[in-house]
């Protein structure tokens, strides 16, 4: 009898096969990518990164890198002093750490090799000499915002706090006859595409543009957030698209875009940067973990009452997107439920870990674990079938969000439970 019920589940789908109009060129190995492009004179660059995740700078000596044959540069912070920070929403990440400066996690950026072949700019990276002044290196959240928590960024180690109010909460409450209160936790995540980061970048002496072919999500931010941070207008930056191999958001900040324009510009040369997949999981964003506390209210008969959250995120060194994946996850606290009332907080918290930024779902993935989590508890302690008690709370036309939203259009949550039930076979 199981077999059969799989074998039949199998034949059955939501959707249909639809034709994707680069899977020609995919397949066919006709399409471009940036690993595919090359110069004549061509010279290849190399990121020497930080010897620990929270310390200070005290020196950095690159006189043996700088004579290995085949090196023709090595950028420091020295030389760069008129470049400025960089970041998608906050300013806050330095191009290169400079002496005296600190070091808030295990990418940040010390010096630029740039050399005649990949080979030589590996070799350097291992010849420069860097002596630093370690500070508690912070891995937990929890412990970033304790009073005697070393500050990673001056301004304190919260970047910033979020509130929501909707209803009367202690009303919802005291309407609930249960009430399920749980700690939620999720984890880092690497989006992991394929295509790890790469560029090549050409600076036009006639036109004094800088030409860069980097595969990226947010092109016209990204060329804003190069020309700002080098001072140069934003008609200067050309940044041509190849195809991407994936993204999934984690191409949605910097990685090897300004490096690249330094490089070109001090060399008048085509030059190229291809990270690892090493350096790509340490140096660029991840899915943010959070910490979820939440408080759900509900009658004997399954009607939600009242849900209360505080969420914890961990946004690691540097903001990215953080304060509007954060943002976005606390409106999605209730997921497409009808709660009356609401109450949440969610601080965004500086941390030594990878900084994190979009992931598929921007925030509201990380909550569906919570809050999906809450209906199943729910309805096992009232013995309510789980598809029923969803159903009955789900959002329609004219439904209220947590942050009173109204929704005229697009609620298809109701259709979606049924169809997914009926092709799991649900009621068998």
């Amino acid at each position: 009898m199981m077999a059969e019920g799989v074998k039949k589940m199998t034949k059955r789908y939501v959707g249909k096969n639809i034709f994707k109009v680069d899977a020609r060129e995919k397949v066919t190995g006709n399409a471009i990518y940036t690993e595919d492009i090359y110069f004549d004179n061509m010279l290849y660059l190399k990121i020497k990164r930080a010897t620990h995740p929270h310390a200070y700078l005290r020196r950095i000596d690159i006189s043996k890198a700088q004579k290995l044959p085949g090196v023709v540069k090595i950028i420091t912070a020295a030389d760069i002093p008129k470049v400025k920070n960089f970041g998608l929403i906050i300013k806050d990440q330095p191009v290169l750490i400079g002496i005296g400066q600190k070091m808030r996690y295990m990418g940040d950026a010390l010096a630029i090799v740039i050399a005649e072949s990949k080979e030589a700019a590996s070799q350097a990276i291992g010849l420069i000499e860097v002596e630093v002044e370690k500070l508690e290196a912070i891995s937990d959240p929890l412990r970033a915002i304790e009073k005697d928590a070393p500050l990673i960024h001056q301004d304190g180690n919260i970047l910033d706090t979020y509130y929501l109010k909707k209803g009367d909460i202690k009303k919802g409450f005291a309407q609930a006859d249960l009430i399920v209160e749980n700690e939620y936790r999720t984890s880092f995540l690497d989006q992991v595409p394929l295509q790890v980061e790469a560029g090549v970048g050409i600076f036009d002496q006639e036109t004094e543009i800088i030409k860069l072919w980097v595969a990226t999500q947010w092109l016209h931010d990204t060329q804003a957030d190069i020309a700002q941070s080098l001072g140069l207008p934003k008609e200067k930056i050309r940044i041509i698209q190849p195809v991407i191999g994936g993204a999934f958001g984690k191409k949605e900040d910097i990685s090897v875009h300004i490096y690249l324009a330094l490089a070109a510009m001090e060399t008048k040369r085509p030059v190229k940067l291809t990270y690892t997949r090493e350096e790509s999981m340490i140096a660029q964003s991840k899915r943010h973990p959070f910490i979820i506390r939440m408080k759900t209210g509900v009658t004997r008969k399954g009607y939600l009452t009242a849900c209360q959250v505080e969420v914890i995120v961990d946004t690691g060194a540097y903001a990215s997107s953080g304060p509007a994946v954060v943002h976005k996850g606390l409106y999605h606290c209730t997921g497409p439920y009808n709660v009356g009332n609401v109450k949440g907080v969610a601080h965004i918290v500086y941390t030594n870990n990878t900084y994190c930024g979009a992931m598929r779902g921007f925030g509201a993935t990380q909550m569906a674990f919570a809050y999906e989590s809450q209906m199943d508890i729910i309805t096992h302690r009232l013995r309510i079938d789980p598809v029923q008690f969803r159903l009955q709370n789900a959002y329609s036309i004219g439904s209220s969000t947590p942050n009173s939203q109204i929704l005229t259009l697009g609620v298809g949550v109701k259709e979606t439970i049924k169809l997914a039930a009926d092709i799991a076979g649900w009621k068998e």
